[in-house]
């Protein structure tokens, strides 16, 4: 019987059958791999057992008496229905076995720092995690399906997947492309696909989060930073940071996180937001300050037709096309002040655009230490001088 013992936790690895016949057999090699390890948790994985008798289930219920946690886990939907039949999914943790899918061959449609997004078929899309373990990935869905209650039009997922080794989520995006592709497909729509966008981002800073739990975004910068460049910077400039970012007032605010054009979908003339992984709370120039540096950064390192699918052109258009839109009724010596202030908090945004990459979302650099020298350069130049500006932007947004 293979196993696995790791941090206390002994996984086995079931057969095909546990019935009457080898019950006896199966329970006594499950106690003496307990005996021998000195498990307190274990995992039974079921990804294989086809049949499981009442005979078997005794055999779960006296491991359960010996365990502190047991855990059912890749149960095939056989088990899993037999499970959920006799209760024993009300008594013990009890995972489905997911769906296989490949990827080979599959078109991208898009890749930031946590997923790679493919187009299954003409029908589905699926996002492919890095590194994100199942708890995360769930979690990301209920924030999806949160907002979508809310009224925030999102892509709702329907199917979590294994693709080899990695999570990833199925979207049902019938007919469906990127306002990224539709953009540069039609031009002379380019004005009222704008319209639509930025009435989507109102949308999104319109929703009240209060009573969700996700991070809030000033904290979520503090955590990031404090763990990844804090030691790299003096006192005084971790201090200049935390008051930087304590100079942006808390708001309960919906934040996406990364609302630019490849991360929203144009189905039947609606637009869907996607990939909600950053999803958090806070004062909306967390946002503004990502579609900034979407349009106006990434261009300026050559990246902006491998992240979101677009020329430079096309994103300083993009980016004048927003800016009168959304800011819209803005004096223009207070258009002027807030934008300096979005421009640093831009600068700061993909300093942790690039944190998260090589921390959370499984990016490597060849030489990281160098990479997070140039960051601090970027804090140190185009970022800390710059609190006021901040201060003053947030205030008048």
């Amino acid at each position: 019987m293979e196993h696995q013992y790791e941090n206390g936790r002994l996984t086995v690895r079931l057969g095909e059958r546990i019935d009457s016949v080898n019950a006896p057999a199966v329970e006594e090699e499950l106690l003496r791999l307990l005996s021998t390890t000195g498990a307190e948790e274990m995992d039974l994985d079921a990804e294989k057992t086809r049949y499981l008798s009442s005979a078997g289930l005794r055999v779960i219920l006296k491991l359960k008496k010996r365990t502190r946690a047991l855990r059912v886990v890749q149960a095939a939907p056989a088990v899993y229905d037999v499970l959920e039949l006799t209760g024993f999914t009300h008594m013990l943790p009890v995972e489905r076995a997911l769906r296989r899918v490949s990827v080979e061959g599959c078109p991208v449609l898009g890749e930031g720092g946590f997923g790679v997004v493919y187009r299954l078929d003409r029908d589905t899309i699926v996002k492919v995690y890095k590194s994100a373990g199942l708890a995360d990935i769930r979690r990301e869905i209920d924030f999806a399906k949160r907002a979508f209650i809310k009224g925030v039009p999102t892509a709702i997922s329907y199917d979590v997947v294994r693709c080899q080794d990695r999570y990833g989520v199925v979207f049902e995006m019938v007919r469906s492309d990127m306002l990224a592709t539709r953009m540069n497909a039609e031009p002379e729509r380019f004005d009222a696909y704008m319209d639509q966008y930025v009435a989507l981002v109102r949308r999104v800073h319109a929703t009240d989060f209060s009573d969700v739990d996700c991070p809030r975004a000033g904290a979520a910068y503090v955590e990031l930073f404090g763990r990844t460049v804090k030691d790299l910077l003096t006192p005084e400039e971790w201090e200049a940071f935390l008051a930087l970012i304590a100079a942006v007032p808390e708001r309960d605010t919906m934040i996406h996180g990364d609302m630019h054009a490849k991360n929203i979908m144009v189905q039947d003339g609606e637009l869907l937001l996607i990939d909600m992984d950053e999803l958090m709370r806070g004062h909306p120039i967390y946002d503004i300050a990502d579609i900034y540096y979407a349009y106006r950064d990434l261009p300026r390192t050559g990246r902006s037709q491998q992240y979101l699918g677009m020329d430079e052109a096309m994103c300083a258009r993009l980016l004048d096309g927003f800016t009168r839109r959304y800011f819209a009724g803005l004096d223009p010596k207070t258009l002027e002040t807030v934008l300096a202030g979005v421009g640093a908090f831009a600068s700061l945004r993909g300093v942790h655009a690039v944190l998260v990459a090589l921390f959370t979302g499984g990016r490597r650099s060849a030489d990281p230490q160098a990479r997070l020298a140039q960051l601090v350069q970027i804090l140190r130049a185009d970022v800390l001088p710059y609190r006021d500006a901040v201060a003053q932007a947030a205030q008048l947004m």
